[in-house]
């Protein structure tokens, strides 16, 4: 391979390791992650490429503190190849239509870019095309109340994610509900949950081995630490959610005999409690369905 041919493969895959605002990531960072990709290189060439590449590509440098910090500008057009087919357009347009009120606003603003792209992707096909009409001849209606998703801030969010990928401690302000004064905790993250709006962070507090959770809106800082996060020997995030802590999981099955109205027990017909259920009609139009559920 040319020497040509290795600067633009190595400085494509330095623009996909570079991360969207706001988080960050460092030209050592980079360098580390180039070499376990297989390419030789120092991080003065890696700094030489940031420099080359931000005068062509929307890219911004935290210099506020050592070491600086490279990103995709906020709202930057996707970098990714090949463009979206339509029927992949399709699928993000409706995922922003329907899910938006379930995934907050930090998220999507990270997807915000794919949005852009699936919206130009529709348009080009006109809107006379099968696929250019198709978001219009769909529609989905909620089962109950939408609930607005709360906010949570970016940065916060931004931090818990790096800390994850990177298994490290965080230092997190976090305001309980009903309190007025923030507390500081020493978080050792775990996973992350979203459970309808609302996000969850799993993990452990200082050095207790109890497993915690902690509600990502009510953070109001968060500070990704150098050192390693301890991890819970036999800890598995799947396990944890079957088990039950958000509501519903694997706990012991009950099985329950219940009476409807005929209109509150219609939807039954059709998608039941479970695989086992049978309904009876009772003489008095009352429904008496019978199932094993989750206790």
């Amino acid at each position: 391979m040319s020497l040509s041919l290795e600067t633009l493969h190595r400085q494509w895959q330095t623009l996909r390791l570079i991360p969207r605002y706001p988080r960050k990531i460092s030209g050592r960072e980079l360098t580390e992650r180039l070499i376990v990709a297989g390419f030789t290189v120092t991080k003065r060439t890696v700094e030489r490429d940031l420099q080359a590449l931000s005068a062509f590509f929307p890219l911004v440098v935290d210099s506020r503190s050592m070491p600086y910090g490279w990103s995709w500008a906020r709202g930057a057009a996707a970098l990714d190849l090949p463009a979206l087919s339509p029927t992949e357009a399709i699928s993000f347009v409706m995922l922003r239509e329907y899910l938006a009120p379930l995934i907050p606003a930090s998220q999507l603003d990270q997807l915000a870019p794919y949005f852009g792209m699936a919206e130009q992707c529709l348009a080009s096909q006109g809107s006379t095309s099968p696929l250019g009409s198709w978001v219009k001849k769909v529609a989905i209606v909620p089962v109950a109340q939408p609930l607005c998703p709360p906010n949570i801030i970016s940065d916060v969010l931004a931090a818990l994610q790096e800390a994850l990928l990177r298994n490290q401690q965080l230092r997190v302000r976090y305001l309980k509900r009903g309190e007025k004064a923030e507390v500081e905790y020493i978080v050792h993250p775990l996973g992350l949950v979203q459970r309808g709006g609302v996000l969850y962070l799993v993990a452990t507090l200082f050095e207790y081995d109890n497993v915690r959770m902690l509600v990502v809106h009510r953070m109001k800082a968060a500070e990704l630490l150098d050192d390693k996060a301890r991890q819970i020997k036999g800890f598995d995030l799947a396990t944890y959610v079957a088990e039950g802590h958000f509501g519903f999981g694997a706990s012991t099955p009950l099985a329950v005999v219940l009476r409807f109205t005929q209109e509150a027990g219609e939807h039954l017909w059709d998608t039941p409690l479970s695989p086992n259920q049978k309904i009876v009609e009772l003489t008095d139009g009352q429904l008496e369905v019978h199932a094993t559920v989750t206790d």
